[in-house]
This record gives structure tokens, sequence and C-alpha cells, in this order.
């Protein structure tokens, strides 16, 4: 009796204790016989995640759907997932491999996969102990979030109106294909000449963003003076009426100068012509009339010697006095025939001038064409008709 007694506390105190452990056992927080890479054939790496959905331990890792790894341990660090992985050897993973969580089924269980990258250049092996960033990781759509989509479209994505919109777009091409094909290939044509002048546009839109960036700069000063201006404009505003007027009659004189321009013409060209031979005449004089001004205010001294004629309490004064016969005559009766000053009488010259006039065709005969020296206009005088002559201004 007391053995039977004793049988059953131990049996119950048994079954107490197992019951008790059996609570705490979860078949993930240990290793699980038969898993890949967790003994010596096994590197372990960490991978952060933004998050890891429904992952636990003991999941596995796939490259290629072939079965590479171990999900060893998740912990939470900094608001990130760090999943502990368990890889194999002698599988070369590249250091720039991407690591995504994925399902197998639609209610299956979740796993790590590796895929390579798209660089064409040959990354370096995963190493012991390596880290990988958030960056080189990704999520695949959950179940949830798949169901979740179908739901929004079925319900209230508009899929009802499929049937309409496509009528109406039908309706919209019906005869116009040419012209629709026509819209696609000049669309094309623009979007070639875009890419094409793709650096100009950007530079274009650069030099925009300067100029936003100076304008913004100075919207003080921008301000200030649009605030200044602001008075300018109404006062404008307030004379616009006679601005107009004043435009309007300013535009009536140019019609009423161009007619008495018109009617004018031949009266002013006739005036212009009439002005010719004055404007002739003052540029056939044009080099004498500087010398005669030179004299024509600081009669009888001449300007350049002005500054020099008084000296104080007495005047200077330079002058050439010729009171030679040939020089009297010459600068106030003119110039004289030679003949005349050489003491011929006026009826031997004009003997000399017949004899010289009859003796004409035999000196043409002798081949010289010279007139004959009587015949010759008489030489003027060396001495010049200027009156000043004496001052030594001429």
């Amino acid at each position: 009796m007391r053995l039977r007694i004793i049988a059953r506390g131990v049996a119950v105190a048994a079954a107490l204790a197992v019951g008790a452990t059996g609570c705490q056992i979860q078949p993930n927080d240990n290793t699980l016989p038969g898993q890949v890479a967790v003994g010596d054939d096994g590197y372990t790496v960490t991978v952060h995640f933004d998050q890891v959905e429904n992952l636990v331990p003991n999941s596995t890792v796939q490259m290629d759907n072939v079965v590479i790894g171990t999900v060893a341990g998740i912990r939470a660090t900094d608001w990130e997932a760090e999943v502990e992985l368990r890889l194999l050897k002698e599988v070369e993973v590249p250091a720039d491999a991407v690591f995504s969580i994925g399902q197998k089924t639609l209610l299956g269980a979740q796993f790590v996969e590796v895929s390579r990258s798209e660089s064409r250049d040959k990354a370096p092996r995963l190493a012991e102990g390596a880290v990988v960033p958030v960056g080189q990781t990704g999520t695949y759509p959950s179940t949830e979030q798949v169901l979740g989509g179908v739901a929004l479209l079925l319900n209230n994505g508009g899929l009802s109106q499929i049937s309409t919109i496509t009528g109406e777009l039908s309706t919209a091409l019906r005869d116009r294909v040419p012209d629709t094909r026509s819209l696609v290939r000049r669309t094309n044509e623009l979007l070639r000449v875009l890419d094409d002048n793709r650096g100009d546009v950007v530079r274009a839109l650069e030099a925009l963003n300067r100029l936003s960036s100076g304008l913004a700069e100075d919207k003080d000063a921008l301000v200030d003076a649009i605030n200044r201006i602001t008075p300018g404009l109404k006062a404008l505003e307030t004379e616009r009426a006679t601005l107009v007027d004043a435009v309007s009659r300013t535009g009536e004189t140019g019609v009423r100068a161009t007619q008495v321009v018109r009617a004018s013409r031949q009266a002013l060209l006739a005036n212009l012509d009439s002005l010719r031979p004055v404007l002739d005449r003052l540029a056939s004089v044009s080099t004498e009339i500087p010398e005669a001004l030179k004299i024509g205010i600081t009669v009888p001294f001449p300007a350049m010697t002005t500054h020099r004629a008084v000296q104080g309490d007495y005047a200077n004064l330079f002058a050439t006095l010729d009171l030679t016969t040939d020089h009297l005559l010459g600068s106030w009766i003119g110039p004289v025939d030679p003949a005349l000053l050489g003491g011929d009488q006026p009826g031997d010259a004009a003997k000399t001038s017949k004899k010289s006039s009859t003796d004409k065709p035999s000196r043409k005969k002798s081949g010289d064409d010279r007139p004959p020296a009587s015949v010759q206009p008489p030489a003027e005088s060396s001495t010049s008709t200027c009156l000043l002559a004496f001052l030594g201004v001429c």
C-alpha cells in the first residue's frame, strides 16, 4: 500500500515538473537537429533589416532556391533588426549580395533569400563576422499585404469601371488611329530631342536655380523697390489721360510737320542750292580765314604778338617799312606792266604787240606752240597787295 502511494507521488511530481518546464520550452530558442551550417561547416554574418515580418530563428537561408544557411538569432538594436545568419563555407556569397525576407507559399514559413547584385564587377567574398547594412536588404510583399491590395482593387479600385473605360477609349480612338500613331511618333521625337538636349535643360534649370537664389537673397531690396515704385505707378495712373492726350497731340504734330516738309520741299531744296555757292566760297577761303582772324580783333597787331605789345608803361612795335617805288606801287595801285616800269612808251608796246602777232604764223611753222612774249599775260608782281605788308604780317 505504501509502495503504491509512493509511486503515485513520484508520478504526480514528475508530471508537475514536466508541465512546469514544458511551458518554457520553445522549439526556436535552440538549434534543432538537421539544420544547415550550424556546425563547423558554417560561418556567421550579421544582417540589418528595417523589419523582419514573421521571420523566426531556425528559418532557412536560400540562394538560387538552394538552402545555404540557417537563421541563428534575431534581436533588435537601435530600431533595426539584427539577424544572425550561419552560412556554408563552401558557398561563395559576394559581399554586395542583397538579403531579402520572402515567403515560401501563401501560408508558408518565411525565409531569407540571398541574391547577387546587378553590378558586373566581381565583388569579394562575404567574410566571417561581416555586417551587412540596411541598404543591402529588402522585404517581399507579405500575405497580408497581397490580400489587402486585392481587397482594395476589388472593392474600391474601380475594377467595375474597366469596361466603361475601355469603351470610351475605343470611341475616342475610332477613325483616329493614324492620328494617334502620329501623335505617339511625334511624342517619341520630342522625348528624343529632350534626351539629346538633356545637358542644356539641366544647365538651364541650374541657371534658373541660381537666379532664384539671387532673387531670394535680394528679396528685401526687391520689396523696397516695389514699395518705392508704387507711388510713381499711382501718379502715372492718375495722369494717364493727360499722357494719352500728350502722345496724341505729339502724333498730330508729327503729321503736321510732315505735311509742312512735303509742301516746302521744293523751296527748301532751292534754298540749299542757293546756299551751295556761299559754302563753296567759304571753303575756298577756309585757309585765309584763320589768318584774317589773327589780326581782325587786335588791329594793327597780330593776335600772336599782342601779349608782347604792352610791357609795363611802354608798348613794343616791330615793323618793317619798305618805301621803295615797286613796293609802294604794288601795295597801293596793284600790278603794273613791267614795260611801263622799264621806260617803254605805250605806243611802242602796242607796236611790239602788233609785230609779234604778225610773226605768229612763222612760229607755228617752226613747231613752237608757245604764245609770243607780248601775248602772254603780264606777270603778277611778286609784291603782295596786302596793305599791312609793312608790319611783316603778309
